[in-house]
Protein backbone atom coordinates (compact mmCIF):
# COMPACT_ATOMS: atom_id res chain seq x y z
CA UNK A 1 0.00 0.00 0.00
CA UNK A 2 1.06 3.12 -1.16
CA UNK A 3 1.51 6.71 1.37
CA UNK A 4 -0.63 9.58 0.27
CA UNK A 5 -2.06 12.14 1.91
CA UNK A 6 -0.99 16.09 3.22
CA UNK A 7 0.47 16.35 7.13
CA UNK A 8 2.39 18.91 9.07
CA UNK A 9 5.16 17.66 10.42
CA UNK A 10 6.47 18.60 14.08
CA UNK A 11 7.92 22.26 14.76
CA UNK A 12 11.41 22.03 13.64
CA UNK A 13 13.76 20.54 16.58
CA UNK A 14 17.12 22.73 15.72
CA UNK A 15 15.42 26.08 15.31
CA UNK A 16 13.06 25.14 18.42
CA UNK A 17 16.97 24.44 20.93
CA UNK A 18 17.92 27.69 19.54
CA UNK A 19 14.69 29.60 20.52
CA UNK A 20 14.58 28.62 23.37
CA UNK A 21 18.72 28.30 24.73
CA UNK A 22 18.97 31.48 23.43
CA UNK A 23 16.41 33.30 25.81
CA UNK A 24 18.89 32.63 28.39
CA UNK A 25 20.57 35.60 27.09
CA UNK A 26 17.94 37.71 24.69
CA UNK A 27 15.80 40.03 26.81
CA UNK A 28 12.09 40.73 25.93
CA UNK A 29 9.26 38.18 25.70
CA UNK A 30 7.77 35.88 22.78
CA UNK A 31 4.77 34.09 21.63
CA UNK A 32 6.35 31.23 20.24
CA UNK A 33 4.21 29.15 17.66
CA UNK A 34 5.09 25.69 16.76
CA UNK A 35 7.71 24.82 19.09
CA UNK A 36 8.76 21.21 18.90
CA UNK A 37 7.06 18.63 21.81
CA UNK A 38 10.04 15.88 21.33
CA UNK A 39 11.58 14.63 24.48
CA UNK A 40 15.33 16.73 23.38
CA UNK A 41 13.49 20.12 23.18
CA UNK A 42 11.93 19.36 26.63
CA UNK A 43 15.08 19.14 27.95
CA UNK A 44 16.03 22.53 26.73
CA UNK A 45 12.75 23.67 28.49
CA UNK A 46 14.01 22.06 31.78
CA UNK A 47 17.19 23.81 31.71
CA UNK A 48 15.85 27.34 30.55
CA UNK A 49 13.41 26.96 33.56
CA UNK A 50 15.85 25.45 36.16
CA UNK A 51 18.11 28.27 35.33
CA UNK A 52 14.71 31.06 36.75
CA UNK A 53 12.93 30.90 32.96
CA UNK A 54 9.52 31.34 32.50
CA UNK A 55 7.38 29.65 30.35
CA UNK A 56 4.10 28.99 29.85
CA UNK A 57 1.42 27.29 27.21
CA UNK A 58 -1.54 29.91 26.21
CA UNK A 59 -3.51 31.10 23.13
CA UNK A 60 -2.36 33.78 21.02
CA UNK A 61 -4.02 36.96 21.54
CA UNK A 62 -6.43 37.96 17.81
CA UNK A 63 -5.39 33.72 16.80
CA UNK A 64 -8.19 31.70 17.84
CA UNK A 65 -7.15 28.21 19.01
CA UNK A 66 -3.74 28.94 17.95
CA UNK A 67 -1.60 28.21 21.39
CA UNK A 68 1.97 28.48 21.89
CA UNK A 69 4.62 28.79 24.41
CA UNK A 70 4.84 32.10 26.36
CA UNK A 71 8.57 32.80 26.99
CA UNK A 72 10.88 35.68 28.62
CA UNK A 73 14.17 36.06 27.92
CA UNK A 74 16.36 36.59 30.90
CA UNK A 75 18.96 38.88 29.11
CA UNK A 76 21.53 36.67 31.17
CA UNK A 77 20.31 37.17 34.22
CA UNK A 78 19.92 34.30 37.01
CA UNK A 79 21.38 33.65 40.41
CA UNK A 80 24.43 31.81 39.48
CA UNK A 81 26.17 29.38 42.49
CA UNK A 82 29.76 28.35 42.74
CA UNK A 83 33.23 29.91 41.55
CA UNK A 84 36.73 28.55 40.65
CA UNK A 85 37.65 25.87 42.98
CA UNK A 86 34.35 25.84 44.71
CA UNK A 87 32.39 22.56 44.78
CA UNK A 88 29.14 24.42 44.73
CA UNK A 89 27.79 23.86 41.15
CA UNK A 90 24.53 24.10 39.41
CA UNK A 91 23.66 20.60 37.61
CA UNK A 92 21.65 20.68 33.86
CA UNK A 93 20.46 17.40 32.66
CA UNK A 94 20.53 17.36 29.08
CA UNK A 95 19.19 13.93 28.42
CA UNK A 96 19.84 12.62 24.61
CA UNK A 97 20.16 16.10 23.28
CA UNK A 98 24.19 16.97 22.11
CA UNK A 99 22.32 20.35 20.47
CA UNK A 100 21.58 21.07 23.90
CA UNK A 101 24.85 20.74 25.87
CA UNK A 102 27.00 22.06 23.36
CA UNK A 103 25.25 24.86 22.88
CA UNK A 104 24.86 25.69 26.53
CA UNK A 105 28.94 25.27 26.49
CA UNK A 106 29.01 28.04 24.29
CA UNK A 107 26.19 29.98 26.52
CA UNK A 108 27.32 29.03 29.56
CA UNK A 109 31.07 29.89 29.41
CA UNK A 110 30.48 33.35 29.32
CA UNK A 111 28.00 33.47 32.34
CA UNK A 112 29.27 33.80 36.25
CA UNK A 113 29.29 30.56 38.02
CA UNK A 114 29.90 26.72 38.21
CA UNK A 115 28.03 24.30 35.76
CA UNK A 116 27.53 20.77 35.68
CA UNK A 117 26.18 19.72 32.26
CA UNK A 118 25.39 16.07 31.99
CA UNK A 119 22.91 13.50 30.05
CA UNK A 120 22.13 10.04 29.57
CA UNK A 121 23.95 7.21 28.48
CA UNK A 122 23.47 7.72 24.89
CA UNK A 123 25.16 11.34 25.82
CA UNK A 124 28.08 10.51 27.34
CA UNK A 125 29.65 8.50 24.89
CA UNK A 126 29.60 11.99 22.75
CA UNK A 127 32.66 13.91 22.23
CA UNK A 128 32.90 17.36 23.62
CA UNK A 129 36.57 18.36 23.37
CA UNK A 130 35.94 19.48 20.05
CA UNK A 131 33.67 22.17 21.34
CA UNK A 132 35.63 22.92 24.69
CA UNK A 133 38.50 23.77 22.54
CA UNK A 134 37.69 26.78 20.73
CA UNK A 135 36.12 28.16 23.97
CA UNK A 136 38.91 27.48 25.90
CA UNK A 137 40.77 29.93 23.48
CA UNK A 138 38.50 32.40 24.28
CA UNK A 139 39.56 32.39 28.14
CA UNK A 140 36.54 29.37 28.76
CA UNK A 141 37.35 27.30 31.96
CA UNK A 142 36.30 23.78 31.20
CA UNK A 143 36.92 20.30 31.91
CA UNK A 144 35.75 17.22 30.19
CA UNK A 145 35.72 13.51 31.53
CA UNK A 146 37.82 11.79 28.52
CA UNK A 147 36.48 14.13 26.07
CA UNK A 148 33.16 13.49 27.02
CA UNK A 149 30.40 14.64 29.19
CA UNK A 150 29.81 15.54 32.34
CA UNK A 151 31.09 18.52 31.10
CA UNK A 152 31.92 21.45 34.15
CA UNK A 153 31.77 25.36 33.39
CA UNK A 154 33.51 27.55 35.78
CA UNK A 155 32.09 30.85 33.93
CA UNK A 156 33.47 34.22 33.37
CA UNK A 157 34.84 36.68 31.30
CA UNK A 158 36.07 35.66 27.26
CA UNK A 159 37.66 37.28 24.39
CA UNK A 160 36.64 37.32 20.81
CA UNK A 161 38.89 34.60 18.44
CA UNK A 162 39.17 33.85 14.61
CA UNK A 163 38.57 29.98 14.22
CA UNK A 164 38.78 27.51 11.64
CA UNK A 165 36.92 24.65 12.64
CA UNK A 166 38.07 21.27 11.23
CA UNK A 167 35.14 19.74 11.22
CA UNK A 168 31.65 20.70 9.58
CA UNK A 169 29.40 20.98 12.76
CA UNK A 170 26.40 23.26 13.09
CA UNK A 171 26.83 22.75 16.50
CA UNK A 172 30.27 23.35 17.43
CA UNK A 173 30.18 26.50 14.88
CA UNK A 174 26.83 27.67 16.90
CA UNK A 175 28.62 26.78 20.36
CA UNK A 176 31.51 29.30 19.25
CA UNK A 177 28.88 32.23 17.68
CA UNK A 178 27.12 32.39 21.08
CA UNK A 179 30.12 32.62 23.46
CA UNK A 180 31.60 35.57 21.02
CA UNK A 181 27.80 37.14 21.70
CA UNK A 182 29.17 37.76 24.95
CA UNK A 183 32.94 38.26 23.92
CA UNK A 184 35.02 41.08 24.10
CA UNK A 185 35.94 42.22 20.50
CA UNK A 186 34.77 40.04 17.55
CA UNK A 187 34.45 36.36 17.24
CA UNK A 188 34.57 34.56 13.19
CA UNK A 189 34.34 31.13 12.41
CA UNK A 190 34.92 29.55 8.84
CA UNK A 191 33.67 26.12 8.08
CA UNK A 192 35.05 23.51 5.79
CA UNK A 193 31.36 22.47 4.23
CA UNK A 194 28.17 24.75 4.71
CA UNK A 195 25.84 23.75 7.73
CA UNK A 196 22.88 24.53 9.19
CA UNK A 197 22.84 28.57 9.58
CA UNK A 198 19.43 28.87 12.28
CA UNK A 199 21.68 30.86 14.59
CA UNK A 200 23.12 32.79 12.23
CA UNK A 201 19.38 34.50 11.04
CA UNK A 202 18.05 34.07 14.94
CA UNK A 203 21.05 36.51 15.79
CA UNK A 204 20.05 38.88 13.41
CA UNK A 205 16.66 38.48 13.71
CA UNK A 206 17.11 39.13 17.92
CA UNK A 207 18.99 42.16 16.80
CA UNK A 208 22.55 41.07 16.33
CA UNK A 209 24.97 41.59 14.61
CA UNK A 210 26.30 39.20 11.79
CA UNK A 211 27.62 39.14 9.07
CA UNK A 212 28.68 35.78 6.95
CA UNK A 213 30.99 36.01 3.71
CA UNK A 214 31.02 33.03 2.32
CA UNK A 215 31.94 30.09 4.77
CA UNK A 216 32.87 32.81 7.54
CA UNK A 217 30.26 33.95 10.08
CA UNK A 218 31.62 37.00 12.42
CA UNK A 219 29.67 38.33 15.12
CA UNK A 220 30.35 41.25 17.36
CA UNK A 221 29.15 41.46 21.66
CA UNK A 222 25.63 42.79 21.07
CA UNK A 223 22.24 42.44 23.59
CA UNK A 224 19.41 40.21 21.57
CA UNK A 225 15.72 40.89 22.12
CA UNK A 226 13.03 37.81 21.29
CA UNK A 227 10.50 38.99 18.57
CA UNK A 228 7.21 39.30 20.03
CA UNK A 229 6.03 36.86 17.62
CA UNK A 230 7.27 33.69 16.24
CA UNK A 231 6.20 30.80 13.93
CA UNK A 232 8.55 27.64 14.04
CA UNK A 233 8.45 26.13 10.80
CA UNK A 234 7.92 22.28 10.53
CA UNK A 235 11.05 19.78 11.06
CA UNK A 236 12.74 18.50 7.18
CA UNK A 237 14.14 16.18 9.19
CA UNK A 238 10.73 14.83 10.45
CA UNK A 239 9.29 15.34 7.24
CA UNK A 240 11.93 13.32 4.89
CA UNK A 241 10.91 9.74 6.53
CA UNK A 242 7.07 10.11 4.59
CA UNK A 243 8.69 11.94 1.75
CA UNK A 244 11.37 9.35 0.82
CA UNK A 245 8.78 6.84 1.79
CA UNK A 246 6.71 8.69 -1.19
CA UNK A 247 9.82 8.41 -3.50
CA UNK A 248 10.03 4.66 -3.27
CA UNK A 249 6.65 3.02 -3.18
CA UNK A 250 4.39 2.91 -6.27
CA UNK A 251 1.31 5.21 -5.95
CA UNK A 252 2.59 7.49 -3.43
CA UNK A 253 2.53 11.43 -3.48
CA UNK A 254 2.99 12.74 0.23
CA UNK A 255 2.85 16.63 0.56
CA UNK A 256 4.17 18.33 4.24
CA UNK A 257 3.06 21.33 5.50
CA UNK A 258 4.58 24.78 6.09
CA UNK A 259 8.18 23.02 6.14
CA UNK A 260 11.56 24.39 6.43
CA UNK A 261 13.16 24.83 3.11
CA UNK A 262 16.52 26.55 3.84
CA UNK A 263 18.99 25.20 1.34
CA UNK A 264 21.55 23.83 4.73
CA UNK A 265 18.94 21.56 5.55
CA UNK A 266 16.79 20.57 2.09
CA UNK A 267 19.97 18.67 0.77
CA UNK A 268 18.05 15.82 0.72
CA UNK A 269 15.06 16.94 -1.72
CA UNK A 270 17.87 17.50 -4.16
CA UNK A 271 19.19 13.60 -3.94
CA UNK A 272 15.57 12.60 -4.42
CA UNK A 273 15.22 14.74 -7.07
CA UNK A 274 18.37 13.84 -8.88
CA UNK A 275 17.14 9.94 -8.06
CA UNK A 276 13.81 10.27 -10.07
CA UNK A 277 11.57 11.13 -7.41
CA UNK A 278 8.91 13.83 -8.72
CA UNK A 279 9.39 17.00 -6.20
CA UNK A 280 8.17 19.67 -6.17
CA UNK A 281 8.23 23.15 -3.50
CA UNK A 282 5.77 26.17 -3.14
CA UNK A 283 7.44 28.78 -1.01
CA UNK A 284 4.63 30.53 1.50
CA UNK A 285 7.58 33.15 3.49
CA UNK A 286 11.04 33.78 3.50
CA UNK A 287 11.70 35.67 6.75
CA UNK A 288 13.68 34.71 9.31
CA UNK A 289 13.52 31.14 7.78
CA UNK A 290 12.15 30.18 3.88
CA UNK A 291 9.34 27.88 4.53
CA UNK A 292 6.59 26.39 1.84
CA UNK A 293 5.20 22.90 1.32
CA UNK A 294 6.83 20.31 -0.27
CA UNK A 295 5.09 17.38 -2.51
CA UNK A 296 6.70 14.30 -3.54
CA UNK A 297 5.28 11.35 -5.13
CA UNK A 298 6.83 8.12 -6.97
CA UNK A 299 7.90 8.64 -10.43
CA UNK A 300 8.89 5.41 -11.29
CA UNK A 301 12.17 3.13 -10.42
CA UNK A 302 14.78 5.57 -8.37
CA UNK A 303 18.61 5.34 -9.89
CA UNK A 304 21.40 5.64 -7.40
CA UNK A 305 23.30 8.55 -6.96
CA UNK A 306 26.72 9.79 -4.95
CA UNK A 307 26.14 12.42 -2.38
CA UNK A 308 29.39 14.12 -1.89
CA UNK A 309 31.19 15.49 0.98
CA UNK A 310 30.20 18.78 0.90
CA UNK A 311 26.35 18.11 0.24
CA UNK A 312 26.71 15.70 3.89
CA UNK A 313 25.93 18.76 5.92
CA UNK A 314 22.94 19.49 4.51
CA UNK A 315 21.57 16.03 5.08
CA UNK A 316 23.09 14.66 7.88
CA UNK A 317 20.19 13.72 9.62
CA UNK A 318 18.70 12.01 6.45
CA UNK A 319 21.50 9.38 5.87
CA UNK A 320 19.60 6.99 7.38
CA UNK A 321 16.21 7.37 5.29
CA UNK A 322 18.30 7.82 2.30
CA UNK A 323 19.86 5.00 2.89
CA UNK A 324 16.57 2.78 2.37
CA UNK A 325 15.97 4.69 -0.57
CA UNK A 326 19.29 3.49 -1.56
CA UNK A 327 18.59 -0.24 -1.37
CA UNK A 328 15.63 0.60 -4.06
CA UNK A 329 17.39 2.24 -6.29
CA UNK A 330 19.24 0.94 -9.76
CA UNK A 331 22.77 0.87 -8.96
CA UNK A 332 25.53 1.80 -6.44
CA UNK A 333 24.24 4.48 -4.19
CA UNK A 334 28.00 5.98 -2.62
CA UNK A 335 27.84 8.62 0.50
CA UNK A 336 31.03 9.98 1.08
CA UNK A 337 32.66 10.64 4.09
CA UNK A 338 29.59 10.33 6.56
CA UNK A 339 32.26 9.74 9.77
CA UNK A 340 30.32 11.97 11.41
CA UNK A 341 27.43 9.28 11.56
CA UNK A 342 29.69 7.25 14.14
CA UNK A 343 29.81 9.91 16.66
CA UNK A 344 25.63 10.27 16.75
CA UNK A 345 23.57 9.07 19.31
CA UNK A 346 25.12 5.44 18.16
CA UNK A 347 27.41 4.35 15.65
CA UNK A 348 24.61 4.80 13.18
CA UNK A 349 27.06 4.02 10.19
CA UNK A 350 27.28 0.70 11.74
CA UNK A 351 23.59 0.56 12.86
CA UNK A 352 22.53 1.52 8.84
CA UNK A 353 24.99 -1.41 7.96
CA UNK A 354 23.92 -3.55 10.27
CA UNK A 355 19.90 -3.21 10.30
CA UNK A 356 19.45 -2.82 6.44
CA UNK A 357 22.09 -5.49 6.19
CA UNK A 358 19.44 -7.82 7.97
CA UNK A 359 16.48 -6.61 5.29
CA UNK A 360 18.51 -8.27 2.73
CA UNK A 361 20.56 -5.09 1.51
CA UNK A 362 23.74 -4.93 0.37
CA UNK A 363 25.09 -1.94 2.20
CA UNK A 364 28.96 -1.65 3.18
CA UNK A 365 31.61 0.61 4.54
CA UNK A 366 34.59 1.64 2.65
CA UNK A 367 36.46 3.75 4.77
CA UNK A 368 34.54 6.77 5.84
CA UNK A 369 31.99 6.24 2.83
CA UNK A 370 28.68 3.72 2.87
CA UNK A 371 27.66 1.89 0.14
CA UNK A 372 24.86 0.18 -0.59
CA UNK A 373 23.91 -1.44 -4.16
CA UNK A 374 20.26 -1.95 -5.12
CA UNK A 375 17.37 -3.01 -5.89
CA UNK A 376 16.58 -4.80 -3.06
CA UNK A 377 14.01 -7.98 -2.28
CA UNK A 378 13.58 -7.62 1.52
CA UNK A 379 14.04 -10.39 3.83
CA UNK A 380 12.41 -10.44 6.93
CA UNK A 381 14.23 -11.71 10.06
CA UNK A 382 12.36 -12.45 13.27
CA UNK A 383 12.83 -8.53 14.54
CA UNK A 384 14.70 -5.40 13.88
CA UNK A 385 17.36 -3.64 16.48
CA UNK A 386 17.27 0.13 16.09
CA UNK A 387 20.28 0.45 19.37
CA UNK A 388 18.04 3.06 20.72
CA UNK A 389 18.53 5.18 17.47
CA UNK A 390 15.59 7.45 16.91
CA UNK A 391 15.88 8.31 13.24
CA UNK A 392 17.16 4.81 12.70
CA UNK A 393 13.47 3.46 14.34
CA UNK A 394 11.80 5.65 11.85
CA UNK A 395 14.00 4.50 9.23
CA UNK A 396 13.31 1.23 9.81
CA UNK A 397 9.32 1.31 10.40
CA UNK A 398 8.50 2.97 7.18
CA UNK A 399 11.43 0.04 5.65
CA UNK A 400 8.89 -2.63 7.47
CA UNK A 401 5.71 -0.95 5.61
CA UNK A 402 7.24 -1.24 2.02
CA UNK A 403 8.20 -4.74 2.80
CA UNK A 404 4.76 -5.28 3.78
CA UNK A 405 5.46 -6.60 7.52
CA UNK A 406 4.74 -5.93 10.95
CA UNK A 407 7.48 -6.75 12.51
CA UNK A 408 8.74 -5.60 16.42
CA UNK A 409 11.78 -2.82 16.33
CA UNK A 410 13.45 -3.28 19.67
CA UNK A 411 14.41 0.56 20.64
CA UNK A 412 11.18 1.87 18.93
CA UNK A 413 10.21 3.87 22.00
CA UNK A 414 13.19 6.40 21.37
CA UNK A 415 11.32 7.90 18.23
CA UNK A 416 9.85 10.44 20.48
CA UNK A 417 13.27 11.67 21.39
CA UNK A 418 12.73 13.77 17.61
CA UNK A 419 9.43 12.87 16.50
CA UNK A 420 6.62 11.97 18.95
CA UNK A 421 3.74 11.84 17.18
CA UNK A 422 5.55 9.71 13.97
CA UNK A 423 3.37 6.60 14.72
CA UNK A 424 0.16 9.35 14.51
CA UNK A 425 1.24 10.52 11.52
CA UNK A 426 2.62 7.27 10.07
CA UNK A 427 -1.18 5.50 10.07
CA UNK A 428 -2.49 8.72 8.88
CA UNK A 429 -0.38 8.55 5.20
CA UNK A 430 -0.15 4.72 5.08
CA UNK A 431 -3.30 4.59 2.97
CA UNK A 432 -4.05 4.21 -0.65
CA UNK A 433 -5.62 7.26 -3.09
CA UNK A 434 -9.52 6.19 -1.42
CA UNK A 435 -8.27 7.12 1.90
CA UNK A 436 -8.12 3.44 3.03
CA UNK A 437 -5.55 2.48 5.78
Amino acid sequence: MPFNGRFTPPGDKSISHRLILMSLIAGGEAFIEGLSDCEDCKSSLAIYRKLGGRAETRTGEGELGVRGLAIRGLGGRWEAPGSPGSPESIELDCGNSGTTIRLLMGILSARPGKYLLDGDTQLRRRPMERVAEPLRLMGAKIETLNGRPPVTIWGGPLTGIDYRMNTASAQLKSAILLAGLQAAGQTSVTEPHATRDHTERLINYFGGQIAVQELTATVAPVGLTLPKRFTTPADPSAAAFFLVAAAMIPGSRVTAQNLLLSRTRSGFLRVLDRMGAKVSLTMVADTPEPTGDVTVSHDGPLRATEITEEEIPSLIDEIPILSLAATQAQGRTVFRQVDELRVKETDRLMGIRHQLGALGARANADGDDLIIDGPTSFILPESLDSGSDHRLAMTLAIALKAAGADLPILGRESIAISYPTFDADLNSLWRDDSGQA
